[in-house]
C-alpha cells in the first residue's frame, strides 16, 4: 500500500513538473505581471522540493527551504553536480538533520536556440519506501531463519513484475547451486517431473481461479538422483477487485516420507498375498457379526457367495449360524480363543474344523478375526 501511495504521489508531482518544464521553456522575457504571477504561483504551489536553474541563477520553492533549512545550500551544491538528465538516487541531509534517500528528477532547460541554459530538479523523499523494502526483506530473512531448522523453505511470487523470490534452502531443495539466480515461475515448473507436470498445472490453475482455499501438491523433481519428492504449499493474496497480485508459500522434502509410505505399501501388500494364500479359510468381521474381509480359502469354501458387509445367516443355515454366533460371542466377551465347529460345504457335505478366534480393537472399532484348520473328521 505505501509503495502505491508513493507512486501516485510521484506520477502527479511529475506532471506538475512537466508542466513547470515547458512553461519554463517557453517562458520569454516577462512583460506582465500577470505571468510572473502565474508562473510563481504553479512553482511555489508544489508540495515538494524543487528548484531551476537557468541563466545561471537558481530559484527553488517553499517546500525545497522547509525540508533541507541550513543544509538548503549544501543540498543545492550536491544536486548541482548531478547528471542533468534523468533519475538519480541520492542521500540528501534534511532540516532535522536526518538523512533519508531520495531520488532526484532532472531535467535540461533548453532556450529557443537549443542551447543550454539551465536544469530542473525535482527531489522526491522515497525513505518510507526504501524502510518499507528493507522491511520486507527483514522479513523474508527473519523467515528464512525460522525455517532454517526445518525441513522446510519460503518463495513468493509477485504476479505484478511477474518475480519470484526463491529462498537459498529452495533453491538448495530444487538443486540449484549457490551462484544461481533463479527468479521466475519456469524456474519451478521446469524441474517437475513430467509424470507430475498435469497435476501440478491443475492444481495451480484451480487455486488462482478461486476454487481451492490453498494450493497444494506432491510433486517429483526431475532429474533428481536418487528420486526427490516436495510437497509444495501456498496460498495467492488478492488485491481490488479480487485480482490475483501476489502468491506465497513453502516447500518442503518428502523424499524419506514417500520412501516409507512406498515401503509400507510393499509390506502391505507382501501381507495380503500371504493371507490371500494361506490354505485355511480366514476372515475379519465387526462386533455385530458382519464380514469385512474373507480370504480366497474361505471364499471358495463357501462357493463364492456374495459376502461383504453380510453375516453367517445370510450365508449358512439357521442351525450353523446359531453356532457361529456362539463361538463369535466367547471369543468377544469370555476370551475363549479355540472353538470346534462343523461348516456345510457349497456341495452339500459337511467339514469340521479347529478354529482360532480372537479380538482386535482397529480405530475404536472392536473386530473379531479368525481363521480354521480342516480336520479330517470329527473326534
Amino acid at each position: 500500500m505505501t509503495e502505491i501511495v508513493l507512486f501516485a504521489c510521484i506520477g502527479v508531482l511529475l506532471a506538475s513538473t512537466i508542466t513547470l518544464f515547458i512553461l519554463l521553456q517557453n517562458q520569454k522575457k516577462q512583460t506582465t505581471p500577470q505571468n510572473i504571477t502565474s508562473f510563481d504561483d504553479i512553482f511555489q504551489s508544489i508540495p515538494i522540493p524543487f528548484l531551476y536553474k537557468k541563466e545561471n541563477r537558481l530559484y527553488y520553492n517553499k517546500a525545497f527551504e522547509k525540508a533541507f533549512g541550513t543544509f538548503f545550500k549544501a543540498t543545492i551544491d550536491h544536486i548541482s553536480t548531478l547528471p542533468k538528465k534523468g533519475e538519480h538516487p541520492l542521500l540528501l541531509t534534511f532540516d532535522n538533520n536526518i538523512p533519508k534517500q531520495t531520488t532526484v528528477h532532472m531535467t535540461t532547460l533548453f532556450d529557443e536556440q537549443n542551447n543550454i541554459i539551465g536544469f530542473t530538479a525535482l527531489i522526491v523523499d522515497i525513505s518510507a519506501l526504501h524502510k518499507s523494502k528493507e522491511l520486507l526483506l527483514t522479513q523474508k530473512e527473519r523467515l528464512e531463519l525460522a525455517l532454517e531448522g526445518s525441513d522446510e523453505a519460503f518463495w513468493d511470487w509477485d504476479m505484478k513484475s511477474d518475480d519470484v523470490f526463491y529462498s537459498q534452502k529452495w533453491k538448495q531443495l530444487m538443486g540449484y547451486n549457490e551462484t544461481e539466480t533463479p527468479s521466475t515461475l519456469s524456474s519451478w515448473l521446469n524441474l517437475v517431473h513430467s509424470k507430475d507436470m498435469a497435476l501440478v498445472n491443475e492444481r495451480l490453475k484451480a487455486h488462482l481461479d478461486g476454487h481451492s482455499e490453498y494450493f497444494m501438491v506432491d510433486h517429483r523433481i526431475r532429474q533428481s538422483e536418487p528420486l526427490r519428492w516436495v510437497k509444495v504449499r501456498g496460498r495467492v493474496i488478492r488485491g481490488k477487485n479480487d485480482r490475483n497480485i501476489r502468491m506465497v508459500g513453502i516447500i518442503r522434502d518428502i523424499s524419506q516420507q514417500k520412501a516409507s509410505a512406498a515401503q509400507e505399501a510393499i509390506e502391505h501388500e507382501r501381507f495380503i498375498a500371504f493371507v490371500e494364500h494361506i490354505p485355511a479359510p480366514a476372515f475379519i468381521k465387526n462386533a455385530q457379526g458382519k464380514y469385512l474381509y474373507m480370504n480366497q480359502a474361505y471364499q471358495k469354501f463357501i462357493g463364492f457367495k456374495t459376502w461383504k458387509n453380510r453375516n453367517a445367516t445370510d450365508i449358512f443355515d439357521s442351525h450353523t449360524a446359531e453356532e457361529i454366533a456362539e463361538t463369535d460371542r466367547l471369543s468377544l466377551y469370555e476370551g475363549i480363543v479355540t472353538h470346534d465347529i462343523s461348516l456345510p460345504t457349497a456341495e452339500g457335505t459337511k467339514s469340521y474344523f479347529h478354529l482360532y478366534k480372537f479380538g482386535i480393537e482397529s480405530e475404536n472399532e472392536k473386530l473379531l478375526c479368525g481363521f480354521g484348520i480342516n480336520k479330517p473328521f470329527k473326534e
